[in-house]
């Protein structure tokens, strides 16, 4: 294998010496390369999102976490609050209990309270108010303001505040600064308490997702042509995600107005698809019921006139084919709509496919509420968090924006 290392992370300079233990060799560029590794914080890191990454990554942190605050003080007989109970946080509660530590979780959602009482801790609810007087440690987690100046004042003097979260962090620390309380930031910490292992990780991460296929995102445009510019822009990103499959209705691939010619909009959207032929005729898209099956199939945009013939049960065209042959395998259809009628001719099959099951919506609103009062469209930047909410389920809420 060729690979090419991108940005800096300080796992970097060991992972490079695994992969070279491993056999595989560097490329000279990115392009060249069979894969490209960015650092875990670039969205292009598909191995940064893998679960076990995750899970390894948090146990690490934990460790590093007790191991940084016996540096400061003895972990035995101390109270420690633990802010937020989720990866990092529950390992962190067994950590500082391991220690000798008596330890409390404070978490928002119950059943993560209710988990951390399961296990034997103490649980609060993480809120305004909450107690924080009397704890010797508190152990942010949370990637979102906790402890602003107001709650920090509610602080002993002696508090040692250890900060985990990922930038802006939980804990105002110039706050703590001026009231004179122990501050630390621990960022990075799987590199910086064990590197070797945390540089393994990743690399076992890496070879993960290799090996896994991604899941493959059908795409079909239908002929909202002063939509495609948009939908287009949209689906830039999710060639990191998803192997994607372009299908074109017959109007998109073949007809040419003043937005532009369709072997344009055709050679962009084959382009962001690795150069795949787009399917254009109910020929070619009866298969991906079958053995072309996909994971998923988005439609943007999605005109009024495709929506009906959706909720009718109509597959005269390759994109209500490709529509009809994918929810025949019980698997998400996400529409993106751009229609001038939304809320008159089409309103009812909106209404009609929003209760379909596995039919999904990327969330819309009125586009030009004076102008043109009945037409919706799509917000396309929902596109991909609506398309993972669908494959896990879910409808992306709310469905109707302002």
């Amino acid at each position: 294998m060729r690979f090419a290392i991108t940005g800096i992370d300080p796992r970097f300079p060991l992972l490079r010496e695994l992969l070279l233990a491993d056999g595989h060799v560097p490329a000279g560029d990115a392009a060249s390369a069979d894969v490209v590794i960015p650092p875990p914080w670039d969205p292009r890191a598909r191995y940064a999102r893998s679960e076990s990454f995750l899970a390894e990554n948090a146990l690490l942190t934990a460790r590093g976490a007790a191991a940084l605050t016996e540096k400061e003080l003895s972990l035995a007989g101390k109270r420690v609050l633990i802010l937020g109970y989720g990866r990092v946080g529950s390992l962190c509660a067994e950590e500082f209990r391991d220690r000798g530590a008596a330890v409390t979780a404070a978490a928002r959602r119950r059943e993560s309270r209710t988990w951390a009482k399961i296990r034997g801790f103490d649980a609060a609810e993480l809120a305004p108010g909450m107690e924080l007087e009397g704890f010797d440690v508190i152990v942010n987690t949370v990637p979102a303001p906790v402890l602003t100046m107001t709650e920090l004042r509610r602080t002993g003097e002696d508090a040692l505040l250890l900060e985990l979260a990922s930038a802006p962090g939980g804990i105002d620390a110039a706050a703590a600064r001026e009231l004179g309380r122990r501050y630390l930031s621990a960022p990075g910490l799987p590199g910086k308490y064990a590197p070797a292992r945390a540089a393994e990780i990743l690399r076992d991460a890496v070879y993960e997702t290799m090996a896994e296929p991604l899941p493959r995102l059908g795409v079909a445009l239908t002929g909202s042509h002063c939509s495609f510019d948009k939908a287009l822009a949209a689906l830039e990103g999710l060639g990191r995600d998803y192997e994607l499959v372009p299908i074109l209705s017959e109007r998109a691939a073949s007809t040419d107005t003043a937005f532009g010619p369709a072997a344009d909009f055709r050679a962009r959207l084959e382009t962001l698809c690795g150069g795949r032929r787009a399917a254009d005729s109910v020929v070619l898209a009866e298969p991906f019921g079958t053995r072309q099956a996909l994971d998923a199939l988005l439609v943007a945009p999605c005109t009024g006139n495709t929506l009906g013939k959706l909720a009718n049960g109509v597959t005269d065209t390759a994109v209500t084919m490709a529509c009809k042959a994918h929810l025949r395998n019980g698997r998400p259809l996400v529409l993106a709509i751009s229609t001038n009628d939304g809320l008159s001719g089409s309103a009812e099959n909106i209404g009609r496919l929003l209760q379909r099951k596995n039919v999904y919506f990327v969330p819309f609103r009125q586009d030009a509420s004076f102008a043109k009062p009945f037409s919706l469209q799509a917000v396309w930047d929902l596109i991909g968090e609506t398309v993972e909410a669908a494959r896990e389920g879910r409808q992306l809420q709310p469905v109707i924006l302002q």
